[in-house]
């Protein structure tokens, strides 16, 4: 589950509360959910985050986004409640 948070609301909230640059990488990640460390770097800059890797850390905080062994892949939760309409991104 994601660490600040069991409820569907709060989820909801947590997206609401993201910067644009932070939003963006979690659309990234609905669209391809498992992406290795390198190329998810590069395609997030092509996309005009300036700081990559601030983001991915801010979202791997708030359980958006799980980093494995040598990539980034969106968390279950998040997945299920996009696919559900429960959260818009």
């Amino acid at each position: 589950m994601l660490p600040l948070t069991e409820e569907r609301e709060s989820l909801t909230e947590i997206v609401r509360s993201l910067s644009s640059e932070e939003l963006a990488a979690l659309r990234y990640f609905v669209k391809y959910r498992s992406v290795g460390e390198i190329l998810v770097s590069r395609e997030l800059r092509s996309l005009g985050i300036r700081n990559p890797s601030r983001v991915l850390a801010k979202l791997t905080s708030l359980g958006l986004v799980r980093r494995g062994v040598g990539c980034y892949t969106i968390s279950r939760e998040v997945l299920e409640a996009v696919r559900r309409g429960e959260v818009g991104i």
